[in-house]
């Protein structure tokens, strides 16, 4: 059941990553969301050491680590639309720009960009760098 575990995360992660291989613009890793990861991470080895010692649970618990990194920050703007993470599932969704029905662009206090995505009957907030918002812009100027 392990080995079975395993593959579905591993086919999880190499499909969310190569999503984000294919972003212009990948989201902010902020510093909460990096904490949680990492929080997540400790209270998960530890309970890996104190309840099993297999070196395919602890395979499983670094597999798992890897693969909330990976739909945490897989999400991103491409040449030919957006990947989402969609919040009911791992795995990270394109979103065609034939598909969105609006995006809105707005501006934090802090400078962050934030995204507002309106597709899939549902809205999605993404969160970018001000560093990209050029960049952004340009790409999205070719949406409306």
């Amino acid at each position: 059941m392990r080995i079975f575990i395993l593959i579905l995360f591993l086919i999880n992660i190499f499909y969310n990553f190569r999503l984000k291989k294919k972003n212009i613009v990948s989201v902010k890793r902020e510093k909460p969301i990096l904490f949680v990861i990492f929080i997540f991470s400790l209270i998960l080895f530890f309970l890996t050491y104190k309840f099993s010692h297999s070196s395919w649970d602890y395979l499983l618990a670094l597999t798992s680590i890897v693969l909330i990194y990976s739909f945490a920050f897989s999400p991103g703007i491409r040449e030919d639309g957006l990947n989402v993470f969609m919040g009911t599932s791992s795995i990270i969704k394109f979103a065609h720009y034939s598909e969105i029905k609006n995006i809105d662009i707005d501006t934090s206090r802090d400078g962050k960009i934030i995204l507002n995505i309106d597709v899939f009957s549902d809205t999605y907030k993404e969160t970018f760098d001000c560093k990209y918002r050029e960049t952004i812009e340009n790409i999205l100027k070719n949406f409306k």
